[in-house]
């Protein structure tokens, strides 16, 4: 597993952003010569290539020297769907609170759209009833001009969001926390002793979900 820094991720996430403007520009193209399919499937790799970036950049505040922080560091940047939702991130941050209910339950939907699009909108297959799946008899037009919007969108919010922030530096708890997947997550809350230990911490003032779980797995055996 190749070792990362935190200047190569900064310096990742500014390329990627800069290819993510490029495949924009020919998604537009393609728009405008009506060639639906392509300029849908270029829209999803500019929104996948604004997740990476948005996924360099949160990763560099990270302890890269943590086998397991990296290991899943590698695992996200490769990943179409973790791309995919962490494009959605920068747009989602900049949301007015009053505002994120119906833009989290927005996010969702499109994120699910575009996972199940993107391989249709490029290449051929064949279907349960032996038919063929042709790409530029799937992709309509509305869907295409929306896609490309949704990436000009995606864009947009990421260099606003990276050009006013640095990279937070995390502490163990929140790399520990990034590490687990959602099934380990769900086995450590599911434990018996999880919710009276978090409801401890809770009435306390410690609200932090990443910090319960690193304490509760960090604690002395009984």
């Amino acid at each position: 597993m190749r070792e990362l820094s935190k200047q190569t991720l900064l310096k990742l996430s500014v390329a990627s952003l800069d290819n993510a403007t490029a495949l924009v520009e020919e998604a537009e193209t393609l728009l405008s010569a009506e060639h639906f399919a392509r300029a849908y499937f270029l829209a999803v790799a500019a929104i996948e290539e604004v997740g990476k970036s948005a996924l360099a950049f949160g990763a560099s505040g990270r302890n890269l020297a943590d086998r397991q922080v990296l290991k899943k560091t590698w695992n996200n940047l490769l990943d179409h769907k973790s791309k995919i939702i962490a494009a959605f991130g920068p747009s989602l941050s900049l949301t007015q609170r009053e505002n994120m209910e119906g833009a989290l339950d927005t996010s969702l939907e499109l994120m699910g759209s575009l996972r199940r699009g993107r391989e249709p909108s490029m290449y051929t297959g064949v279907l349960a009833d032996g038919s063929i799946q042709n790409p530029k008899d799937l992709v309509r037009p509305v869907a295409a001009r929306d896609a490309v919007r949704l990436a000009q969108h995606c864009l947009a919010r990421a260099k606003q969001h990276q050009a006013n922030n640095e990279p937070a530096s995390t502490t163990a708890a929140s790399d520990f926390f990034y590490t687990l997947s959602s099934s380990k997550i769900q086995e450590i809350m599911g434990q018996d002793e999880f919710s009276p230990f978090y409801l401890e911490r809770i009435n306390g003032g410690n609200v932090s979900l990443e910090e319960a779980i690193y304490a509760f797995v960090s604690r002395p055996a009984a």
